[in-house]
């Protein structure tokens, strides 16, 4: 494939009239005025961005499918037509409900061969101390038998595991998951910042969707301002925070707050999608069995029983789109975001930049950050029937 007279993202540098060579599903070469060769597909990118690739960390469905109930393959369609060519479908459920989903899943994609952009599992539960939007029966003490469990029927696929540091073993427990080379994030805490500071200083290194369900400080010394863990998070530099940019979960004065004090390269923005994400306004099935969502343009993904937040609407898409235009970002900090700090933070060294020798997962924008086409691995995934056409 040959991306011809694109303003490509390369390296934090947005470079005009640049082709992209990709042979053998790599980026082989970035330059002005390639030829293209015989048997090679040539895309004119010509007023539109190529961008790397965006990478969702936290996921739970999208349009009709919630990852719990599986329904993969056609997830991984869905999520290719938001630009997303890597991502971490997150299960919230108890330890039985967990187990036979990834089994479920790893049957339905043969190990994640038919769905490329399916990097692996995220576990959100049951090693949380509340539960925030999940069923609280879902919720368990950390033991052994459980992970042991939980972690061969991921079959090598659990990429992160999220976890609250206040639980019992929970030192132990991060120390082995950082062995397997999984992600440990602190997640639906009340934990002290103590408690954090051992996590971390046992191989923690994720904040999930920061400032959503975590306590406000209480103020022990009147006239006294107190530091409480959101303050720790911010500073400690071990620490990758994701956040939702929705403007719903997090008020765009701490979403710029996050930005200043962890920079872009520690910062990753995230959905929290849930079924009904990328649909049209409208009432959905929700999370569980028996509840109703309703999706609005302004106020995200709401319980229709009590109004309250339930994951968010947001694609990654969205999430980029938000990051320009909602809260300021240059596109070269906006794709750091949703594309590079994911990558990161997964530890996918050859997905999140436009280099040679990176995977060939690529995005290609209009003018107005809509996309026009999905790239991965080499291939044209998905291609936008309302936008220009690609030749």
């Amino acid at each position: 494939m040959l991306i011809k007279n694109g303003t490509v993202l390369s390296r934090d540098q947005l470079e005009a009239n640049t082709d992209v060579r990709v042979s053998d599903g790599r980026i082989t070469a970035l330059s002005s005025g390639l030829q293209p060769k015989p048997g090679e597909q040539v895309i004119d990118a010509d007023g539109q961005l190529a961008l790397p690739g965006f990478v969702d960390l936290h996921t739970h469905g999208i349009r009709d499918v919630l990852v719990q109930e599986n329904g993969l393959v056609k997830y991984s369609r869905y999520q290719l037509e938001q630009g997303v060519t890597a991502c971490t479908p997150t299960l919230l459920g108890s330890v039985t409900s967990n187990i036979a989903a990834m089994r479920a899943g790893l049957q339905e994609t043969d190990s994640f061969r038919r769905t490329p952009n399916i990097l692996g599992f995220r576990l959100e539960l049951p090693y949380l101390f509340k539960p925030g939007a999940a069923q609280p029966s879902a919720l368990a003490a950390i033991e052994s038998s459980a992970t042991q469990a939980l972690y061969e029927a991921g079959e090598g696929h659990i990429k992160i595991w999220d976890v609250s540091p206040e639980l019992e073993a929970v030192v132990p427990f991060i120390e082995w998951a950082t062995a397997q080379g999984i992600v440990t994030s602190l997640a639906h805490t009340s934990a002290t910042i103590e408690q954090t500071r051992r996590a971390v200083d046992a191989g923690m290194s994720l904040v999930t969707h920061l400032f959503d369900t975590f306590d406000l400080p209480i103020e022990l010394d009147p006239g006294v301002y107190p530091a409480g863990l959101v303050d720790y998070v911010l500073i400690e530099d071990r620490l990758t925070a994701e956040i939702i940019p929705d403007g719903v979960h997090v008020h765009p004065y701490l979403v710029e707050e996050t930005l200043r004090c962890k920079g872009t390269e520690r910062t990753a923005f995230i959905t929290d999608s849930v079924r009904g994400a990328g649909n049209p306004p409208g009432r959905y099935a929700g999370l569980y069995a028996g509840t109703e969502i309703e999706v609005t343009a302004d106020r995200g993904v709401r319980r229709t029983l009590d109004d309250g937040l339930s994951g968010s609407a947001l694609t990654q898409l969205v999430s980029f789109q938000n990051s320009v235009l909602k809260f300021g970002r240059s596109i070269p900090a906006a794709s750091c975001l949703c594309s590079r700090t994911p990558a990161r933070v997964l530890g996918a060294r050859k997905k999140g930049l436009l280099a040679l020798g990176m995977d060939a997962d690529i995005v290609i924008l209009d003018c107005h950050l809509r996309l026009i086409a999905t790239i991965i691995g080499g291939e044209l995934a998905y291609q936008s029937l309302s936008l220009p056409a690609i030749d």
